[in-house]
């Protein structure tokens, strides 16, 4: 084996590479290739030590070649000498496997994202959700131009409980996609109120509102209203008026879908409310001409 290990070899090695230098009004868009191949000739106990030792080769970022406005590239030859110098002696530098390295540079960037609560939450009969309060709604991000453009929300840490009927305080952990890198955040946590209250079934009679109609026909419709039944909490029954109700039907839409029947939309309606019904969902109509 002494005299095998005394033989010259020539043989490839993946050295780890260190990045330095990268100009100062610059910043990494995405991470560069982190190891590279060369093919390298010694003795066997040269090329034996190589394979265990820690070294790095060292690529300066002061030079680099502009592509276009965010790509650039580096030309592996250029730095022979230098990595030859970098490797373990003894060895001797016989070809790079990579000609060049290329990275995405741009500058530092920061924006405001809104953030949401990834919530999986099932209700006790009765109860639900009344409000959800964040104690930061928004976040300022800051890091790569690149990255930040991929992001346009952000999520807390999924919670997950089962028959829920009192009010939450939970602290949640906002998390990044997995695939995004170098991004830095003002807020790491949030604090999440969940309001639960026992909810109500509430109903009004709402006059139903006619357009579309041309000028020279008159509509009459049967019923002139439609009952609206909706779900509240008790915490805000009083708060629902008819008034805060508009049912619509578009006669244009009724031409449209070539049906004998007007369709009433609820076109404004209280956001406290859920579960919103109305009866009936088909409009007769008689046309005056």
């Amino acid at each position: 084996m002494l005299i095998n290990l005394s033989k010259n070899y020539t043989t490839t090695i993946s050295y780890t590479i260190e990045y330095i230098n990268l100009p100062q009004t610059k910043i990494l868009q995405e991470q560069p290739i982190k190891q590279i191949e060369v093919t390298v000739s010694g003795s066997g106990f040269k090329l034996l030590g190589a394979s265990f030792s820690s070294k790095k080769i060292v690529f300066s970022l002061d030079k680099l070649i502009k592509k276009n406005k965010n790509d650039f590239y580096l030309l592996t030859s250029s730095h022979k000498e230098k990595i030859a110098k970098n490797m373990n002696s003894g060895l001797r530098l016989m070809a790079i496997e990579k000609d060049s390295i290329h990275f995405k540079l741009g500058t530092l960037a920061a924006k405001k994202v809104p953030v949401f609560v990834d919530a999986n939450l099932t209700y006790k009969p009765g109860y639900g959700v009344e409000e959800i309060v964040l104690s930061q709604d928004s976040i300022l991000i800051s890091g790569p131009e690149l990255q930040l453009s991929k992001i346009s929300q952000l999520k807390t840490k999924n919670l997950k409980l089962q028959d829920v009927s009192e009010d939450l305080n939970v602290n949640l952990a906002i998390e990044l996609p997995k695939d995004i890198t170098g991004i830095k955040m003002n807020h790491d946590y949030v604090d999440v109120k969940i309001l639960i209250d026992k909810f109500t079934e509430g109903s009004f009679e709402i006059p139903i509102k006619i357009i579309g109609v041309p000028n020279q026909l008159k509509l009459s419709t049967f019923p002139k209203k439609v009952k609206v039944i909706y779900k509240v909490g008790l915490k805000n029954y009083q708060k629902i008026t008819q008034d805060l109700f508009e049912i619509v039907c578009d006669y244009n839409k009724t031409m449209q879908s070539q049906v004998t029947y007007l369709i009433p939309e609820l076109k404004k309606r209280p956001e406290l409310i859920s579960s919103v019904r109305i009866v009936p969902q088909r409009i007769d109509f008689l046309i005056h001409k």
